[in-house]
């Protein structure tokens, strides 16, 4: 398993906060409150990782932080880092790595 930091946006919404991953399409999460918000993020994007790995699919690199660009419409309250356990490549294709030696 390797440690990335993907950026989340928290967002104001009507009532509460939303949370998404310009990284992870689809990942989002929210909370009432910002700290809420942020504590189910984290959650979102452990599970997110975690079924596109089981379906053999890529896990996207992070994008560093001040190159992630957002819509003008979204209301942003402040970015996040959340760290995610990324499962190492030969783990993500279903077994171990093999080696050869000759």
């Amino acid at each position: 398993m390797t440690l990335r930091h993907y950026v989340a946006i928290v967002e104001a919404a009507d009532e509460g906060y939303g949370v998404f991953f310009p990284d992870l399409p689809g990942c989002t999460s929210g909370g009432d409150s910002v700290e809420e918000a942020t504590l189910n993020a984290e959650e979102a994007a452990g599970a997110w990782v975690e079924v596109t790995a089981e379906h053999g699919e890529p896990i996207p690199d992070p994008t560093p932080v001040d190159r992630v660009a957002v819509d003008p419409d979204v209301r942003e309250v402040t970015r996040l880092l959340v760290p995610v356990e990324v499962p190492d490549e030969s783990s993500a294709r279903g077994g171990p790595e093999v080696l050869s030696y000759r």
